[in-house]
Formats: C-alpha cells, sequence, structure tokens
C-alpha cells in the first residue's frame, strides 16, 4: 500500500483558526497555506469549510456548526478531536499524530492516503467511511465502530480494537497479528481471507460460537 504524505509547502503562522474559517466561508474561500497552534475550531457556523495545506498543533478541532468540511494536504499533531462532529467530511493526504480523538464521528466520510498515528480513538465512529490506502499505526481504537466501511488498501499496525464493531466490514487480506482484537463484534463473513495469529484464531472461534475439540 502506497500512502502519499501531505504536500504542505511553505506555511505561515497563523492565529485566531476560528475567525478564519469564518471568513473563508463568507468569501467561499479556502483557508490554505496556515499553521495554527494552540487554537481551536469550535466557534464558527456554516455550509462548506476547506482547509489545504495546514498544519494544526495541539488545536482544539470540534467544526459541530459546519454542515460539511474537507482537508486537504493537512497535518494535525498532539491535537484534540474528541466528540467531533466530522461526518461526511473529506480527507485527502491528511496525517493525524499523536492526536486524541475519543467519540469522534467520521461516519460516512471520504478518506484517501490518511495517517492516524498513535491516536486515542475510544468509540471513534467510522461507519459507512470509504477508506481508500489509510493506515492505523499503534491507535487504541477500543468500541470504535467500522460498521458496513468501505475500505480498499486499509492497515492495521500494532494497538488495539478491542470489542470494536466491524459487522459489514470486509476484512479479506487484512493483517490482524499486531492488534489486539479481542471481543472484536462481526457476523462472521467478514473475517474471510482475515490474516490472523493462532492465538487471535481461537479468540475469533469463540466470539463465533464454534467449539473446538481435540
Amino acid at each position: 500500500m502506497k500512502l502519499l504524505p501531505p504536500e504542505l509547502g511553505e506555511m505561515i503562522a497563523s492565529s485566531d483558526l476560528n475567525e478564519r474559517a469564518r471568513r473563508a466561508m463568507l468569501l467561499n474561500d479556502d483557508v490554505e497555506g496556515r499553521s495554527f497552534e494552540h487554537d481551536e475550531l469550535t466557534d464558527a457556523a456554516g455550509d462548506r469549510l476547506d482547509f489545504a495545506c495546514c498544519r494544526f498543533v495541539r488545536c482544539h478541532i470540534e467544526p459541530d456548526g459546519i454542515k460539511w468540511i474537507s482537508f486537504k494536504d493537512c497535518v494535525f499533531e498532539n491535537c484534540d478531536l474528541s466528540g467531533a462532529m466530522l461526518r461526511k467530511a473529506s480527507f485527502l493526504r491528511v496525517e493525524f499524530r499523536d492526536c486524541r480523538m475519543v467519540g469522534g464521528d467520521f461516519s460516512e466520510t471520504s478518506m484517501q492516503s490518511v495517517l492516524f498515528q498513535a491516536s486515542q480513538m475510544k468509540y471513534a465512529n467510522f461507519s459507512r467511511a470509504k477508506m481508500n490506502c489509510v493506515r492505523f499505526e499503534e491507535c487504541v481504537m477500543d468500541n470504535a465502530a467500522f460498521y458496513e466501511c468501505k475500505n480498499k488498501a486499509v492497515a492495521f499496525a500494532g494497538g488495539s480494537l478491542v470489542e470494536a464493531e466491524l459487522g459489514g466490514m470486509p476484512l479479506k487480506d487484512l493483517d490482524l497479528r499486531s492488534t489486539d482484537i479481542r471481543g472484536i463484534r462481526v457476523v462472521g463473513g467478514e473475517l474471510r481471507g482475515a490474516i490472523v495469529s493462532p492465538v487471535q484464531a481461537m479468540e475469533l472461534a469463540r466470539i463465533l460460537g464454534v467449539v473446538i475439540r481435540e
């Protein structure tokens, strides 16, 4: 899987993320080429907002008043997106590093070349998301929902999916051996072609009600 990194280019250090977002939506413009630190996007409302070539460091992102939002060539570092309502958002060449995303709503989003690294993502919702070249590295995704997620070239490396909802998400060719998948919720057919360890196979058999005897 080839994950394309964000194309950031030169950026201008900026402040007052909320005000810049409001201005962009008013002028039907993008927020582009900006670097925000210790800022927040929590008090802006509108129909559409586009970010391009931006970096967010230790920012609080919770754009609940924006109907549709997109991020292209963006990086989030040590940001808090817990509870953020990002349903149907678009992410292209985006990286999330050491972020807190507990309970974030990413349902029905479109993701292409997206990296989630060392992030806290318990109870996050990715239901019916469309993922193409998406990688989760050492992320805690316990009780997260991937219900009917449409995945193409998705990878899990380390981390945990304890009691996560994977019903309706095809797991064919996904290597889950390094990820804790205890108690995952599946119907059964999703597991066809998944790569698991012998210990994980025993756990999955128990979940599916299979009785193993010598």
